[in-house]
């Protein structure tokens, strides 16, 4: 018989909300903590207090907690956890991918009043930026602007490869204005309607925007080519003829997920 994992506190309503108080402290301190480390005033995260915390919420789920409102406060805690998780989490791979708001804001600035296109290691420590992540953030200034100045390139030398008018063409009238060529509507998803997919795009960027990820999302027509090869396969799994479309976040990815509508 398997036994119950033993308390490393007690288990009384006195010491469960002695462990609550303790566990919100904590984490109050930690949120302090990350924020300075944001700042760049301490030079490495909290790891060793999140590990703590982790550790003593793992094993609150291992005890009943039968008083309502202490339990309430649990739930609490454990949600401001998730979230606040979640937040450092990607402000974590925002400051090793360069590209961290905070960072890039006084940059901007920089920017502006040296009249720059990008910073360099040194003028990016002299801003305050941290030198743990100012060499990420320069290589990402310097990677933005040599694909910047790469697509400028491609742009002018399509502009001067434009072919001339052939010479035996008629020439268009003066005054007269080119039509714009129309791309063809796009073709139907099976088992989804146009205003379907439209609506379920439109939640899918609005929950990008929320999430607050650094990458743009797929576009539309990306989206629709996935899900060209998905849902033939969902409709003849499951013999239906209909889909609904749910936007979903996890671990702070936003996913967009197809399910079966049964026919009646």
């Amino acid at each position: 018989m398997k036994k119950a994992p033993v308390a490393t506190f007690d288990t009384s309503r006195e010491g469960i909300e002695a462990r609550i108080e303790e566990m919100e402290r904590k984490l109050e301190r930690m949120r302090g903590l990350y924020e300075s480390f944001f700042m760049g005033i301490e030079r490495s995260p909290p790891e060793v207090l999140r590990r703590d915390i982790n550790r003593q919420i793992l094993e609150m789920q291992q005890v009943t907690i039968s008083n309502s409102s202490l339990r309430f406060r649990y739930q609490a805690l454990t949600q401001r956890w998730v979230l606040l998780i979640t937040y450092w989490n990607r402000t974590m791979r925002e400051i090793e991918a360069g590209t961290f708001s905070r960072d890039l804001a006084k940059a901007k600035r920089h920017m502006a009043s040296k009249g720059t296109s990008a910073v360099t290691l040194e003028e990016a420590l002299a801003m305050g930026i941290p030198a743990s992540r100012a060499k990420a953030f320069v290589a990402h200034q310097q990677a933005t602007q040599e694909r910047r100045a790469a697509a400028a390139q491609l742009k002018a030398g399509a502009k001067g490869a434009a072919p001339a008018q052939d010479p035996g063409s008629p020439a268009q009238a003066e005054g007269s204005t080119p039509q714009a060529t129309t791309e063809p509507p796009p073709l139907p998803l099976p088992g989804l309607s146009e205003a379907d997919m439209q609506d379920a795009y439109r939640r899918y960027s609005e929950a990008h925007k929320q999430v607050g990820t650094a990458e743009p999302p797929p576009s539309l027509s990306k989206l629709r080519q996935r899900l060209a090869k998905q849902l033939p396969q969902i409709l003849s799994a499951n013999n239906c003829s209909r889909v609904r479309l749910e936007i979903a976040v996890d671990d702070g990815k936003v996913r967009l997920r197809a399910w079966p509508v049964k026919d009646p």
